[in-house]
């Protein structure tokens, strides 16, 4: 019975986190720093200044996609389009080219997706 329980509790903790809600402020913090996603080195966004031009424009993304395809989408993109040239950003293996000191490390924590994808989500 202890394993039993122990398997819900462990199911409903994984679900959560899936679900975590991220903070939109962060997360539009992480579009445009450099020292974290700086999406904005390839994509525009309402409000962005200084916007890049190589990935498409993310203005309405939050209308177009669900929550959870966004996040699929900044995870690891080439599962959805391998030709992408967008980096996969929640992935760590497969990866070419790294520096050793980022090997096995994804380009985004965790919180840093949650919160990007709260943002994007806001854009409609």
């Amino acid at each position: 019975m202890k394993d039993k329980w122990a398997g819900v509790v462990g199911a409903l903790v994984i679900a959560g986190s899936a679900s975590a809600a991220g903070d939109p402020e962060k997360g539009r913090a992480v579009f445009v720093e450099r020292e974290q996603g700086h999406c904005v080195l390839c994509h525009s966004a309402p409000g962005v200044a200084a916007a890049g031009n190589v990935g498409p424009s993310l203005a309405g993304v939050g209308a177009r996609y669900k929550p959870e395809e966004i996040r699929a989408r900044v995870a690891d993109i080439t599962k959805i389009n391998p030709a992408a040239a967008m980096p996969a950003f929640h992935r760590t293996t497969e990866l070419q080219r790294v520096a050793p000191a980022y090997s096995g490390k994804p380009i985004l924590t965790e919180k840093q997706l949650d919160d990007v994808v709260a943002w994007l989500t806001t854009l409609k």
